[in-house]
C-alpha cells in the first residue's frame, strides 16, 4: 500500500529538514510532510545554503525505510524521478522532455536538447566528446535540489523547487543557473501561492508509489526510467569530490542499481562513482 503523507503547512521557518529531524528525534512515524512557504535557513545537498524566498516549493520528508544501508543513498534518484514526474505532469510534452534528473540529486531542464544527454548508450571519449561538452556547459538550468539526510533512526529527504521567480532575484551558488516552472508555463492560471500548493500536491503524488516500489525491489526496477530521461548520458565527466580533487573521468553511459553513474574511461574501462559532482568536459 502506497504511503499516505501527513502534511504540516508553515508560512516561515528556519528549515523545513530541521523541522523533520526534530520531529525523527522525537520518533514521530514515517510519512510526515512539512512545508514552508519560505526558509531562512534553508540548505540542499552537502549542507550548501538553498535561498528560499516565496514562490519556491520547499518540502521536506521524514521517512523510515525498512531497507540496507546499502540501498539507502539510491532513496534520492527515487526523489528525483518523482519529481521529474511530477513537475513533467504540469507542462506541455515539448516542455516534459527537457525535463532531465541529472545524477545524483538535481532535476534540470534542458535548453539544448543537442548538448544534453539523450538517454541513448554513450560511445567512448573522443574528440566529439570533447566538442558536445563545450555545447552543454550552459545548456542545464536548475528546477529542483534535493538533499538526504540519516538521522535517528530514520531518513530526512529536503526537496526544493523553483516554482515562480522571487520577487527579487537571489544568488545562487552552483554551476547551473535556475530556471522556474514558470518560465515553462506553468502557474499563470491560477494564484501564486495554489500554484505552489499544487507543485507539492504532485510531488507527494507521484513520491509515494515509487518510495513503495523501491522499499519492496529496490532501485534496480527504477533504473531503465531514470536512465531513459538522464541529463548527462553520453557526455564526457570529471568527477570531483567536495574539495575539488579528481576521482575519475569518462563518459557517462547511465547508473546501474547501486545507483552508481557509470563512466567509460579513456582506456575504456567501465568506472562506477558512487558520489560526487559531475563537471562537464
Amino acid at each position: 500500500m502506497a504511503l499516505r503523507f501527513r502534511v504540516e503547512n508553515l508560512e516561515a521557518v528556519g528549515s523545513t529538514n530541521d523541522e523533520v529531524k526534530r520531529a525523527l528525534e522525537a520518533g514521530e512515524p514515517e510519512g510526515l510532510a512539512v512545508r514552508a512557504r519560505r526558509q531562512t535557513g534553508g540548505y540542499g545537498r552537502q549542507g550548501r545554503a538553498w535561498a528560499s524566498p516565496e514562490g519556491g516549493m520547499y518540502l521536506s520528508l521524514l521517512l523510515r525505510p525498512a531497507v540496507s544501508p546499502a540501498q539507502l543513498p539510491t532513496l534520492s534518484l527515487v526523489a528525483g524521478l518523482a519529481v521529474r514526474r511530477a513537475l513533467a505532469s504540469l507542462v506541455t510534452l515539448d516542455e516534459a522532455r527537457r525535463i532531465k534528473v541529472k545524477w545524483p540529486n538535481d532535476v534540470i531542464y534542458a535548453c539544448d536538447l543537442r548538448a544534453a544527454g539523450t538517454g541513448a548508450p554513450a560511445q567512448a571519449a573522443g574528440d566529439a566528446d570533447a566538442a558536445q561538452g563545450e555545447k552543454a556547459r550552459g545548456a542545464f538550468r536548475k528546477l529542483c535540489g534535493i538533499s538526504l539526510e540519516g538521522h535517528a533512526q530514520g531518513v530526512c529527504v529536503g526537496i526544493g523547487v523553483n516554482v515562480l521567480p522571487p520577487a527579487v532575484p537571489a544568488e545562487v551558488a552552483g554551476k547551473n543557473a535556475p530556471t522556474y516552472l514558470a518560465d515553462l508555463g506553468f502557474g499563470f492560471t491560477c494564484e501564486a501561492r495554489a500554484a505552489v500548493d499544487e507543485v507539492a500536491a504532485a510531488v507527494l503524488r507521484e513520491l509515494a508509489p515509487l518510495y513503495e516500489q523501491w522499499t519492496e525491489a529496490g532501485f534496480a526496477a527504477l533504473v531503465a526510467e531514470y536512465d531513459a530521461h538522464a541529463a548527462l548520458t553520453g557526455l564526457a565527466l570529471t568527477m570531483v569530490d567536495r574539495n575539488d580533487a579528481v576521482l575519475a573521468e569518462g563518459t557517462a553511459l547511465g547508473v546501474d542499481e547501486r545507483g552508481c553513474l557509470i563512466l567509460r574511461a579513456p582506456d575504456g574501462a567501465l568506472v562506477p562513482v558512487a558520489s560526487g559532482e559531475a563537471h562537464i568536459r
